[in-house]
């Protein structure tokens, strides 16, 4: 299965549940989508999110993973906070020849982080870890941006 079709399925499978007819809160979009990023991928180890608090830190969120993820991350420390602090999309092919990185997992070779931007409110960031170097490319990027705008 190529990523068109991985990603057509799992935007599917969202829209469906979002447009389930219940209104979900925040908080159950951001579970159900972590939850269904990390069921649908054999590769991923960790798949969640961290929340903005007082624009300075982030704070672990919604999540799903087989570690204990970092709680907390200050803006500008690590992929998430660098991505947080530039509100941008990282990419990462290889955590460890990333100068900024932080480990909270021996298991993660690459990463990708996307902001979570709503109505021109920073809220915080989807952070995907993979088991597999250079895992992630602009077509995650794109595909999983739409994801997270369905919220």
């Amino acid at each position: 299965m190529n990523k068109y079709q991985f990603y057509s399925g799992l935007t599917a499978t969202v829209r469906s549940v979002f447009d389930s007819g219940q209104n979900l809160s925040l908080t159950s979009k951001l579970m159900l989508i972590s939850s269904m990023l990390y069921n649908s991928n054999k590769n991923w180890v960790f798949c969640g999110f961290y929340m903005a608090i007082n624009n300075r830190i982030l704070e672990i969120g919604p999540y799903q993973s087989k570690i204990l993820p970092c709680t907390h991350i200050s803006y500008g420390k690590g992929i998430c906070g660098e991505s947080a602090i530039k509100k941008i999309p990282i990419i990462v092919d290889n955590v460890k020849e990333y100068p900024n990185y932080i480990s909270c997992d021996s298991e993660t070779k690459s990463e990708i982080v996307i902001p979570l931007i709503k109505n021109g409110d920073f809220l915080g960031v989807l952070d995907i870890d993979s088991q597999k170097v250079a895992d992630f490319d602009t077509n995650d990027l794109k595909y999983l941006s739409n994801i997270i705008e369905l919220i």
